[in-house]
């Protein structure tokens, strides 16, 4: 009993973790180990307050587009940094679609092939209006959608400072060195959020 228990609270554990990667709740007072704008940030907010990466060693750190990318595009935008995960999400003009997170391996074919492959993760609505936005959601994305928001990379700080000054690239937020992977939140920075940090979620879904 003692055996199954433990057993039991381990797997809690683990599944706690594991949503607060996938799906972070972020508030204003989230700073240490969590990436990505808080809820109540506009876009340029958050870029002011994100600092040069600065010390020495590898960090962890969310690299946030201009704009929504193909998956191809993706390794010559961050110039060959390895990505670790890709965050795609499919941008809906006052409709809110779901964030998918894409683990990637230490492999070129998998990064391009990462937007596709999100397809394969989005999850089912709870009401009608979620199963539609989740069907052309999956539409899009196995269609290669220009749907890439964000990549979670981990490299050197002087590779991470010199990422930030690239085209392409609207900022690089890198944790503390000390920071371990699956126990951080992410909450990407959307390519098209700009001014409210709220979408709205009332306008009509497309068919496609």
């Amino acid at each position: 009993m003692r055996a199954v228990s433990a057993a039991s609270v381990v797997a809690l554990i683990v599944a706690v973790l594991v949503l607060g990667v996938l799906d972070p709740v972020r508030g204003s007072s989230v700073r240490t180990d969590a990436l990505g704008p808080d809820n109540d940030e506009t876009a340029a907010q958050y870029v002011a307050r994100v600092d040069p990466p600065s010390g020495d060693g590898d960090r962890w750190a969310l690299v946030s587009f201009t704009r929504s990318m193909r998956a191809d595009e993706i390794a010559p935008t961050v110039d060959g940094i390895r990505v670790s995960v890709v965050y795609a999400h499919v941008p809906i003009d006052r409709v809110q679609t779901p964030l998918v997170v894409v683990p990637v391996p230490d492999t070129d074919s998998v990064l391009a092939s990462s937007v596709r492959l999100a397809a394969g993760l989005v999850p089912p609505g709870r009401d009608e209006r979620g199963t539609a936005i989740a069907t052309v959601v999956r539409a899009r994305l196995q269609a290669d959608c220009d749907c890439a928001a964000g990549v979670l990379v981990r490299a050197s700080v002087p590779e991470l400072a010199a990422l930030a000054g690239l085209d392409g690239i609207r900022a690089v937020e890198a944790l503390p060195g000390d920071a371990v992977y699956g126990r951080f939140a992410v909450a990407p920075l959307y390519p098209e959020r700009d001014g409210d940090a709220v979408q709205p979620d009332d306008g009509p879904v497309p068919a496609s």
